[in-house]
Order: C-alpha cells, then sequence, then structure tokens
C-alpha cells in the first residue's frame, strides 16, 4: 500500500510516465515531468542547506508550481507552510516572522506584499516570474533530473503544515502527516466515486488544505487543472476545455456559474463538491436546473484534513444536509459533558480516525482545547436525522466564515475600537446567501459624534484584509449585556435574524 506523497508520485512515474498529471491554462506537465522536476528541485532544496523539518513558507497561487512545491519540499522531509495571500503585508509578516521560516518560495506578483525586514533578513527567497530584486529565480532551482530511489519518508513524518487561527486569533499549525493526506483522500475516492479516469478542479484557496489541489488526482493517477481566476464564464470555460469531471469548489461559485453562465457546455462535469462553507437549498436547485448536475454539500476542516462528511453522487443529495459521514472517519455528536445527544439534537460534531491530525505544531495548550480522549471538538454545531444525514446549524464559538474564509470577531472588533468616536462594538456573522456569512459590527458612538457607515467599513479595509470588514454596520445607543457585564451577543443574533 502506497501510503506517501512520494511513493504515490512514483508509482505514477513508473505505471504511466506520459499521462497528463497538471494542467493549465497554457501548461500541460505529465507524471514523468513531474517526477523529475521534483527530483531536481529537491536536489536544489539541498543544496540551499534545507534540512529535515525546516519550514519553507509558500506565496502563491492555483499555479504549478504550488504542486511542485509541496511535493519537492516533502520529499526532503521539509516542512511546507502554505501563507495566505490575502493578508495585510502586516499580517503576512508577523506570520513569517512567527513560524520563522529558512526559504519563502513566492509568486512574483505576491512580491509587494513582502515587508522590507523580510526582505533584508536572513531567510532565502525564491521568486517564481520575473524580479529585479537579488532573489533566486525559479528557473535556477527548477530543472529535471531523473532519479528512482527509496526516499527515507514514513507515512507519519509531516507532509505539511496547514495553519489555522486559533481561539485567541493566533495561528496555530496543524500537524498534516501523510498517512492523514492518504486516508482523507480514500475517504473523498470511495464518497464521491473517484477513478483514474477523472480530471480533477479545486478552487479551494491556495492556503487551505492545498493537498486537497492534487492528492485525489494524483493517489488514484488521474489528472489535476489549475486556475487562478474566480470569475464563472473562466471557470465554466476552463471545465469545457479540459473536460474537467470533478470541481471542488465554494457555494457563491456555483450560484454565480448557475447566474452567468447558462448554455455553457459542461457535459463533462459529474461532481460538483460545495465546500468550505453552508450550501443554500436554491444553489443546489439552480445549477442542477440549468446544468443537470446537482452539487454536492460536503464538510471538512483543517483539523480531519479536508472532507469527512460528505453527499454521495450515488445517492439524492438531501436537501438542507451536509451528507453522511465518510469511510475512516467516526462521526459523532455530543453535548457539553461530551454525551452523544439523541437523532434530531443540536450539539458539538467531534470526529476520530486516521485523516484526524494529532494535534498543533508546539501547541500543546491549543490541542488541550480541541482534542479530548481520542476526539476532535470541531466547535460546529450539528443534528442528525434517523438516516444517518447530518445538519449543520452554526459554530459553537463565535467565529465566522466569509466565503469559506476564517474571522475571529474579536479581531474586527479590536480594530473598531481604536476609532476616536467609538465606545463600545460588538461584531457578529449573519447568513449570506452569497458568502455564507457576513460581519456585522453593531456600534456605539461617544456623545455627540457622527460618521458614517461606509466611513468605518474603509477604515476597516485600511487595517485588515477587506474580507475581514465589516458589510453591515448598526448604531445603538447602548449594548445589551449579560448579568455578568459582557455584551450579549445572542440577544444580538437573535435581533439580526
Amino acid at each position: 500500500m502506497e501510503v506517501t506523497i512520494q511513493e504515490n508520485l512514483q508509482r505514477n512515474y513508473i505505471n504511466h510516465p506520459s499521462k497528463i498529471f497538471i494542467q493549465s491554462k497554457n501548461e500541460s506537465l505529465t507524471y514523468g515531468d513531474v517526477y523529475q522536476y521534483v527530483n531536481g528541485i529537491a536536489n536544489s532544496l539541498n543544496s540551499l542547506g534545507i534540512r529535515k523539518n525546516d519550514k519553507i513558507g509558500l506565496l502563491m497561487n492555483r499555479i504549478p508550481e504550488l504542486v511542485l512545491s509541496i511535493l519537492s519540499i516533502s520529499k526532503v522531509a521539509a516542512l511546507a507552510v502554505p501563507i495566505n495571500i490575502l493578508n495585510k503585508p502586516e499580517e503576512i509578516k508577523e506570520f513569517i516572522f512567527d513560524i520563522s521560516p529558512s526559504l519563502l518560495i513566492i509568486q512574483d506578483k505576491y512580491l509587494p506584499l513582502l515587508d522590507k525586514e523580510i526582505s533584508s533578513s536572513s531567510i532565502k527567497i525564491i521568486v517564481i516570474g520575473e524580479t529585479n530584486h537579488p532573489y533566486i529565480p525559479w528557473k535556477i532551482i527548477c530543472y529535471p533530473f531523473e532519479s528512482i530511489s527509496k526516499e527515507d519518508i514514513d507515512q507519519d513524518n509531516i507532509a505539511y503544515l496547514n495553519y489555522t487561527s486559533g481561539s485567541s486569533g493566533n495561528p496555530k499549525g496543524a500537524i498534516t502527516t501523510h498517512a492523514n493526506i492518504y486516508w482523507n483522500t480514500m475517504a473523498a475516492v470511495e464518497k464521491l466515486k473517484i477513478h483514474p479516469g477523472d480530471i480533477h478542479l479545486c478552487m479551494f484557496a491556495s492556503f487551505a488544505h492545498p493537498h486537497e489541489i492534487f492528492a485525489r488526482a494524483l493517489y488514484t493517477g488521474g489528472t489535476l487543472v489549475l486556475l487562478e481566476e474566480i470569475n464563472p464564464k473562466t471557470i465554466a470555460g476552463m471545465i469545457k476545455k479540459r473536460s474537467v469531471t470533478c470541481m471542488m469548489g465554494l457555494a457563491p461559485m456555483y450560484e454565480m456559474m448557475a447566474a452567468h453562465c447558462q448554455g455553457s457546455d459542461l457535459e463533462s462535469l459529474r461532481i460538483a463538491e460545495s465546500g468550505g462553507m453552508y450550501t443554500q437549498d436554491s444553489i443546489i436547485k439552480e445549477f442542477k436546473n440549468k446544468f443537470a448536475i446537482p452539487v454536492l454539500p460536503v464538510w471538512g476542516s483543517t483539523e480531519t484534513t479536508g472532507i469527512a462528511i460528505a453527499n454521495s453522487p450515488a445517492e439524492e443529495v438531501r436537501y438542507g444536509s451536509i451528507g453522511r459521514p465518510c469511510h475512516y472517519y467516526e462521526v459523532a455528536i455530543v453535548d457539553d459533558s461530551g454525551k452523544e445527544v439523541p437523532t434530531n439534537s443540536i450539539g458539538e460534531l467531534i470526529f476520530k480516525g486516521p485523516a484526524v491530525v494529532s494535534g498543533y505544531l508546539d501547541s500543546p495548550e491549543e490541542k488541550a482545547k480541541s482534542f479530548k480522549r481520542d476526539w476532535y471538538y470541531s466547535g460546529d454545531l450539528a443534528k442528525k436525522d434517523p438516516d444517518g444525514y447530518f445538519y449543520f446549524e452554526g459554530r459553537k464559538n463565535e467565529m465566522i466564515k466569509t466565503g469559506g474564509l476564517k474571522i475571529f470577531p474579536q479581531e474586527v472588533e479590536n480594530i473598531l475600537i481604536t476609532h476616536p468616536m467609538i465606545r463600545d462594538v460588538a461584531v457578529i456573522g449573519l447568513r449570506d446567501k452569497l458568502r455564507g456569512e457576513v460581519v456585522k459590527a453593531i456600534i456605539v458612538l461617544n456623545d455627540g459624534t457622527r460618521i458614517s457607515p461606509g466611513e468605518l467599513i474603509h477604515y476597516c479595509q485600511e487595517r485588515i484584509p477587506r474580507y475581514k470588514a465589516p458589510r453591515i454596520i448598526e448604531f445603538r445607543d447602548v449594548l445589551p449585556k449579560t448579568g455578568g457585564g459582557k455584551i450579549n451577543k445572542k440577544e444580538l443574533k437573535r435581533d439580526a435574524e
């Protein structure tokens, strides 16, 4: 049984080296090409002094170099760390210095995100594309080298670190092993009936469990397609051009495709998988009406290494449901005491199995909060019907997900409260048809002051990523408080619904 990334890449290289593995808009790479490039890049990394468990930050979009980088870094047993390209330069600087990478690999168009302090540090920098800076060009380190060798890599080695925000908003690196990736991929393959002839298009962000961009194709000997743009017509065009059979995307993508791509040829597509956020029933129905393809809602997280609950193409989609547990995952719904709740009762989703990560790198406190008695406590609320279908009911904590991206209210509140006109503030998430959730800020102004919602939204957009800024502003004379003096956010959410 080939479990590691390298074992599967080598197997495909030996069995069908001429088969296309990676396709983008203007480029195609075979398994033979990728295998040899990975060897060459691994040699270059060794020459640059990269050693086992060194961290390498990746700042790039969904491009072939992303897959080549992750495969090569894993080959030398270093740790790939995808970085959020949507963050502000200051946030990226803080994150980079927090993880202390030995090397950064960055796509040229994201160079403006690099702070001068990073550029002048001891961190080596490789640039994909053109640059006037004295960095290492990608074309120098990426060359084909043919060599078949047994890698000293075990299935329990870390394949990469997938950073997510902790309960305090501080980043924590989920320890994602080769075994975690293997079992998550096998779970998806079995649930979605994936086979070697499938052509995969994953539109998830390059920094959100990026193995899902390539692992299903790699482990089954299939083909993957990479696309940077998220324009619906561009997506539809790529599906036709590359005969895509399996797409993984966010609900708004399917909604926009249904609205703007009527008449497009999606004949090759058989799996339209929707994750990262709640998928409205109306999106499922509209997409099926337009293209005769059902959107399949799924549930997954960083800690489960991707999807753990999913609808299957072999069964009718049950509206409102995220599906049933995938193979190799144990899933339960429990109350605050850890006791499993009855059917149709709401509780917290918890998970166990070989695809669930063991914890977070150097963060025992965060692990203790989320991992108890071999179970991962997700913080998400759900219920289960008598047929075993799960229904997502919200989040136990206050975290907001907009377009599949996580936002912590405290972070937004900390920005708003610095405005000289604001006395008090509370931030909540509201369900939104397009984005899953949007950020709403309820604000109390200082006496005698006036300011427009637009000015406050702009104030936030200048200080945090635009997707984290409030989209709705409400002014009040006072915020409701609990008996203990805390802002009563439950009441605020009830008022808004």
